[in-house]
């Protein structure tokens, strides 16, 4: 029977928070416990959560990773990583107190630290591709993680040197080399996007950043400026007060007077840089995903920039209203520990004063304890709040229209990898 699927197909995720929250937290707690060990198993923990909650159509995706298979990925990254660090420090000390030989020294590791970036990059996408499977099909990526980093490589000194300004033009080269190389079975995945279309959308954060950069070169000019007016030298401990007798009072009144405008500058800049860069990066994934089609049907996204925002936002004061509880909570907990008694009179009393009445070890213990508990806590948050919540926005904003008869697509022949993410891992870079 054909299996011809007309007009508009939504994406969906329907994944709950709490029973999100419930798997995050147990995975740092069993993390903590085997000092780390466990990450690997909890990243796939995650994963095959969340893959089970997407749906296209009628059909869920199913995630079929392993932890055992990141976890030796991830091994044999070490040796890869630790030849290339030795590499490193022998040539840095061979370069001894020589600048020039220094430069060298670090722009080659540097750029062979970018290459291994993107590498990993590929291969863990790759490995995820693999492990992915909608109505039984697997995804794959072909092509060579090689090119790809090399593509990447390519465009860095121009990034570098335009101050990002030629950054939308490596974000459609790369995105044109992992795209066009993607297939669900033995159908293609397809991109055609244009820098150019985002390059309209990228100039108005830029614009945005020299703001920031202005503002931040006003203030240390105008900083140097008063102590230079002021005799002030910051290295001389008897020259680190103004002298009243040999300052200019006329440059340190106008350094003054400009310095409130320069920190404007530079907070007004820093909020509509933050603003400008969450509007571009929504008006890029709707782009970028628009670009994207699959055998004749079409990708789009209706995701808003008000609900992204929201999600940050409500992150952020709830994690604030978290992190003040804890700083009670920890002020309660070394107040009973110290034994000192409870009484009215002691209200507004320091938390210094209070850890002062502890031993080192109750000290070390009410920090410790405090250190770990805001970290899980707010670990929990970040995960459970802005990144399960920014999954479910962009999933459910995506719709696929076109036609397909989907009963024609067949498993591919590829041989998919057996090991994880290895590099990624090593570079923190293997999450979804």
């Amino acid at each position: 029977m054909s299996e011809t699927t007309e007009d508009r197909i939504n994406f969906d995720y329907d994944g709950g928070t709490f029973k999100f929250a419930g798997v995050v937290l147990s995975n740092l707690v069993l993390q903590i416990l085997t000092l780390g060990i466990f990450r690997f198993w909890a990243r796939t923990r995650e994963r095959r959560f969340l893959w089970s909650h997407v749906s296209l159509g009628e059909d869920r995706l199913e995630y079929t990773g392993k932890g055992l298979e990141l976890f030796l990925g991830f091994l044999i990254a070490l040796v890869v990583l630790f030849p290339i660090g030795g590499i490193y420090q022998g040539l840095s000390i061979a370069a001894g107190s020589s600048v020039a030989g220094q430069v060298a020294v670090n722009l080659v590791y540097m750029t062979s630290l970018m290459f291994l970036i993107h590498l990993a990059v590929y291969r863990a996408r790759r490995y995820r591709l693999t492990r992915t499977l909608w109505r039984g099909i697997r995804g794959t990526l072909t092509g060579s993680p090689v090119r790809y980093a090399l593509v990447a490589l390519a465009w860095l000194p121009a990034v570098v040197l335009s101050l990002g300004l030629a950054a939308p033009f490596m974000r459609v080269a790369l995105m044109n080399r992992e795209i066009n190389n993607m297939h669900l079975g033995d159908r293609p995945f397809a991109f055609d996007g244009q820098a150019r279309d985002l390059f309209a959308y990228w100039i108005v954060p830029w614009l945005m950043l020299l703001l920031v950069i202005a503002g931040y070169a006003g203030v240390i000019y105008l900083g140097f400026e008063v102590m230079d007016a002021a005799n002030i030298d910051i290295n001389d401990p008897e020259a680190s007060q103004p002298d009243p007798e040999t300052m200019d009072t006329e440059r340190v009144t106008d350094a003054g007077a400009m310095m409130p405008g320069a920190f404007a500058l530079l907070g007004i800049g820093g909020v509509l840089y933050l603003i400008s860069v969450a509007w571009y990066r929504v008006r890029e994934f709707r782009y970028l995903a628009g670009r994207i089609s699959f055998e004749g049907m079409s990708f789009s996204s209706k995701i808003g920039l008000g609900r992204v925002a929201w999600i940050y936002v409500s992150y952020l004061f709830t994690a604030t209203i978290v992190g003040l509880a804890l700083i009670v909570g920890m002020m309660m907990v070394a107040l009973v520990a110290s034994g000192v008694p409870l009484d009215p009179d002691m209200v507004g009393i320091g938390m210094g004063e209070i850890m002062e009445e502890l031993d080192e070890d109750a000290q070390f213990f009410v920090i410790f304890g405090f250190m770990m508990t805001i970290a899980i806590l707010l670990q929990t948050l970040s995960r459970v709040m802005v990144f399960h919540r920014m999954a479910r926005a962009v999933i459910s904003s995506l719709t696929l229209t076109g036609t397909q008869d989907f009963s024609q697509v067949t498993q591919a022949l590829d041989s998919s990898p057996r090991l994880g993410e290895g590099l990624a891992d090593a570079f923190d870079l293997g999450d979804f």
